[in-house]
């Protein structure tokens, strides 16, 4: 897929039939950016130092 400017360039499944094996996003992005709001949370997101998952955290008080 050839992507245009200002459109978000986040790979959201492996496809071998596609140019380089990938299907992106391919949404409009603001001019600064090379995801769309959706994809540029996910990948700007951090987990606090130190912490865990909410599933370890469940799993914890069960056991």
């Amino acid at each position: 897929m050839n992507l245009g400017r200002d459109q978000c360039r986040f790979p959201v499944r492996v496809d071998p039939s596609a140019t380089g094996g990938y299907r992106f996003c391919a949404t409009q992005t603001s001019s600064d950016r090379v995801y769309c709001d959706h994809h540029h949370e996910i990948v700007t997101a951090a987990e606090p130092r130190g912490s865990r998952s909410s599933f370890s955290r469940v799993q914890r008080r069960i056991a």
